[in-house]
């Protein structure tokens, strides 16, 4: 009954009513056979079966039979309705593209956007990973990585510049990897970070888990809110190396008021 229910919703979100698909389930189960037996069948009210089955007919999804007196119904085999169905959302989607593009204003790119959910970030991630022609910064958590690693190869595979940062090294053949904090350090720098992306200089995407363990993301495509993502990424892995070079020398580089910031390095670097 359950797996019923689950058919139901989905032919719905295809576009069918609730009794429509009853039906259509119900035929596929048993066929051919008359409305009243299909109402019996399917639970599809006996005033309404015959109107539910002319519109299953006129949408192609099923076929009249007559024999002996009896119209009989049958259903189009589910390989060809569901083949018919998406041929049809293509190409409602296809003449959609134009359409509603010549209607969408012009964003202003400064604002930042908030997207709400693991789910949605990702499919965000994605899809401005898709769309990357020239260079993607993507710093994450490992556990993200694999989510996102198909996309990232894509990308290389067009000849896309690919940097990763991450806790520890990751399997990206043709991009560079670069190994960044351990966990708990980062953890206590940035609380509840877990992605940060930036495609062609013109992006970004900053996402993190909220502690009701909500995932927000905010992204933009402010060119400041963009360079500055960018800087931060591909400069801040060199600091500890920095430090590491200059010695005690980091504590005259470096002035007093400013020395907080750099606590952690300092204290490994200078004193260690």
């Amino acid at each position: 009954m359950m797996e019923s229910q689950d058919l139901i919703g989905a032919l719905v979100r295809l576009g069918f009513s609730e009794y429509e698909a009853k039906a259509y389930i119900g035929l596929l189960r048993e066929n051919p056979i008359t409305g009243y037996q299909l109402a019996k069948l399917s639970g599809v009210p006996r005033s309404m079966v015959y109107e539910v089955l002319s519109k299953l007919v006129a949408r192609g999804a099923a076929m009249t039979l007559r024999k002996q007196g009896s119209v009989l119904y049958a259903p189009v085999a589910a390989s060809e309705l569901l083949g018919q169905l998406q041929r049809e959302h293509e190409g409602l989607v296809t003449s959609l593209q134009d359409r509603l593009a010549s209607l969408n204003s012009v964003s202003d790119l400064d604002y930042v956007w908030n997207i709400e959910g693991h789910e949605n970030i990702m499919a965000k991630a994605e899809e401005m990973i898709g769309r990357a022609g020239e260079r993607v910064y993507l710093s994450l958590l490992p556990e993200i990585f694999p989510s996102l690693q198909t996309m990232l190869a894509q990308a290389i595979g067009r000849g896309v510049r690919v940097v990763v940062y991450s806790t520890r090294k990751l399997d990206l053949p043709g991009g560079r990897m670069v190994v960044t904090p351990s966990p708990g350090e980062a953890q206590e720098q940035v609380e509840g970070l877990w992605l940060i992306l930036a495609i062609d200089g013109q992006e970004v995407l900053i996402g993190e888990m909220l502690t009701d363990n909500r995932a927000r993301a905010s992204w933009t495509g402010s060119p400041l809110f963009v360079f500055v993502t960018e800087h931060h990424m591909r400069t801040d892995p060199y600091l500890p190396q920095i430090l590491s070079l200059l010695g005690d020398q980091a504590l005259q580089v470096i002035r007093e008021e400013d020395r907080e910031l750099f606590a952690r390095a300092l204290e490994s670097h200078v004193h260690g």
